[in-house]
Protein backbone atom coordinates (compact mmCIF):
# COMPACT_ATOMS: atom_id res chain seq x y z
CA UNK A 1 0.00 0.00 0.00
CA UNK A 2 1.02 3.04 -1.05
CA UNK A 3 0.70 7.18 -0.61
CA UNK A 4 1.78 8.97 -2.90
CA UNK A 5 4.45 6.76 -4.39
CA UNK A 6 5.43 5.45 -0.61
CA UNK A 7 5.18 2.36 1.46
CA UNK A 8 2.72 3.25 4.10
CA UNK A 9 4.06 0.74 6.92
CA UNK A 10 7.20 2.74 7.16
CA UNK A 11 5.76 6.13 8.16
CA UNK A 12 3.20 4.49 10.17
CA UNK A 13 5.83 2.58 12.77
CA UNK A 14 7.38 5.49 14.22
CA UNK A 15 3.64 6.22 16.03
CA UNK A 16 3.23 3.23 18.27
CA UNK A 17 7.06 3.15 18.84
CA UNK A 18 7.12 6.86 20.34
CA UNK A 19 4.26 6.25 22.47
CA UNK A 20 5.09 3.02 23.91
CA UNK A 21 8.33 4.64 24.83
CA UNK A 22 6.28 7.91 26.05
CA UNK A 23 3.85 5.40 28.04
CA UNK A 24 7.08 4.13 30.06
CA UNK A 25 8.72 7.41 30.06
CA UNK A 26 5.69 8.54 32.07
CA UNK A 27 5.18 5.75 33.64
CA UNK A 28 8.42 5.77 35.16
CA UNK A 29 8.29 9.81 35.84
CA UNK A 30 4.80 8.93 38.05
CA UNK A 31 7.12 6.23 39.86
CA UNK A 32 9.85 8.51 40.74
CA UNK A 33 7.64 11.66 41.75
CA UNK A 34 4.12 10.29 41.93
CA UNK A 35 2.74 12.94 39.78
CA UNK A 36 -1.29 11.37 39.02
CA UNK A 37 -1.21 13.22 35.82
CA UNK A 38 1.67 11.14 34.34
CA UNK A 39 0.07 7.97 35.49
CA UNK A 40 -2.79 8.80 33.25
CA UNK A 41 -1.10 10.23 30.34
CA UNK A 42 1.07 7.14 29.99
CA UNK A 43 -2.16 5.07 30.45
CA UNK A 44 -3.18 6.83 27.58
CA UNK A 45 -0.03 6.63 26.20
CA UNK A 46 -0.20 2.74 26.10
CA UNK A 47 -3.48 2.77 24.72
CA UNK A 48 -2.91 5.13 21.67
CA UNK A 49 0.16 2.75 21.07
CA UNK A 50 -1.56 -0.49 21.01
CA UNK A 51 -4.35 1.15 18.31
CA UNK A 52 -1.11 2.18 16.60
CA UNK A 53 0.67 -0.80 16.38
CA UNK A 54 -2.59 -2.42 15.40
CA UNK A 55 -2.64 -0.16 12.04
CA UNK A 56 0.77 -0.41 11.59
CA UNK A 57 0.75 -4.23 11.75
CA UNK A 58 -2.06 -4.38 9.03
CA UNK A 59 -0.58 -2.11 6.55
CA UNK A 60 2.91 -4.20 6.76
CA UNK A 61 0.86 -6.96 6.34
CA UNK A 62 -0.60 -5.63 2.87
CA UNK A 63 2.93 -4.26 2.54
CA UNK A 64 4.34 -7.80 2.38
CA UNK A 65 2.22 -8.76 -0.80
CA UNK A 66 5.24 -7.30 -2.84
CA UNK A 67 7.36 -10.44 -2.01
CA UNK A 68 6.76 -13.82 -3.65
CA UNK A 69 6.81 -16.91 -2.05
CA UNK A 70 9.88 -17.86 -2.63
CA UNK A 71 11.57 -14.03 -1.62
CA UNK A 72 14.54 -14.62 0.47
CA UNK A 73 13.66 -11.72 2.59
CA UNK A 74 11.23 -13.95 4.17
CA UNK A 75 13.89 -14.87 6.61
CA UNK A 76 14.20 -11.33 7.96
CA UNK A 77 10.07 -10.65 7.61
CA UNK A 78 8.87 -13.79 9.80
CA UNK A 79 10.43 -12.43 12.87
CA UNK A 80 9.47 -8.78 12.37
CA UNK A 81 6.03 -9.93 11.88
CA UNK A 82 6.36 -12.04 14.80
CA UNK A 83 7.83 -9.45 16.96
CA UNK A 84 4.87 -7.53 15.79
CA UNK A 85 2.24 -9.62 17.08
CA UNK A 86 4.32 -9.84 20.31
CA UNK A 87 4.17 -6.87 20.53
CA UNK A 88 0.45 -6.18 20.05
CA UNK A 89 -0.20 -9.11 22.82
CA UNK A 90 1.92 -7.09 25.10
CA UNK A 91 0.51 -3.95 24.61
CA UNK A 92 -3.29 -6.00 24.88
CA UNK A 93 -2.26 -6.70 28.27
CA UNK A 94 -0.43 -3.52 29.31
CA UNK A 95 -3.95 -2.09 28.69
CA UNK A 96 -5.90 -4.91 30.40
CA UNK A 97 -3.90 -4.69 33.84
CA UNK A 98 -4.27 -1.03 33.42
CA UNK A 99 -8.00 -1.37 33.17
CA UNK A 100 -8.70 -4.88 35.27
CA UNK A 101 -6.39 -3.35 38.14
CA UNK A 102 -6.87 0.99 37.77
CA UNK A 103 -3.77 0.78 41.00
CA UNK A 104 -1.81 -2.02 38.83
CA UNK A 105 1.37 0.01 39.78
CA UNK A 106 0.52 -0.24 43.46
CA UNK A 107 -1.23 -3.91 44.02
CA UNK A 108 0.96 -5.52 40.55
CA UNK A 109 3.47 -3.00 40.19
CA UNK A 110 6.72 -5.79 39.03
CA UNK A 111 4.69 -7.91 37.26
CA UNK A 112 3.06 -4.34 35.14
CA UNK A 113 7.06 -3.29 35.15
CA UNK A 114 8.21 -6.72 33.79
CA UNK A 115 5.96 -6.51 31.06
CA UNK A 116 6.51 -3.35 29.65
CA UNK A 117 9.89 -3.87 29.91
CA UNK A 118 10.05 -7.12 27.86
CA UNK A 119 8.03 -5.00 25.25
CA UNK A 120 10.98 -2.79 25.29
CA UNK A 121 13.19 -5.95 24.85
CA UNK A 122 10.67 -7.02 21.72
CA UNK A 123 10.12 -3.88 20.35
CA UNK A 124 13.84 -3.29 19.74
CA UNK A 125 14.54 -5.92 18.20
CA UNK A 126 11.21 -5.96 15.73
CA UNK A 127 12.64 -2.50 14.95
CA UNK A 128 16.17 -4.25 14.16
CA UNK A 129 14.45 -7.01 11.94
CA UNK A 130 12.29 -3.92 10.10
CA UNK A 131 15.83 -1.87 9.55
CA UNK A 132 17.49 -5.31 8.21
CA UNK A 133 14.37 -5.28 6.01
CA UNK A 134 15.13 -1.55 4.70
CA UNK A 135 18.25 -1.21 4.79
CA UNK A 136 20.04 -4.33 4.02
CA UNK A 137 17.13 -6.20 1.81
CA UNK A 138 15.66 -3.09 0.49
CA UNK A 139 12.05 -3.36 1.41
CA UNK A 140 9.92 -0.74 -0.11
CA UNK A 141 12.58 1.16 -1.42
CA UNK A 142 13.03 2.13 -4.60
CA UNK A 143 15.96 3.16 -6.66
CA UNK A 144 15.64 6.23 -9.04
CA UNK A 145 19.17 6.60 -9.64
CA UNK A 146 20.82 5.70 -13.16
Amino acid sequence: MTFFGHPLHPMTVHFPIALYLLGLLLTLLYLRWSQTEAEQFAAWSFRLSGLATLVSALVGLIDQNQLTVDDPRWAALNPHITGGVILLVLNGLLIYMRFRWPEVLLSRRWSYLSLMALGVVVLLITAWWGGELVYRWQVGVQSNGP
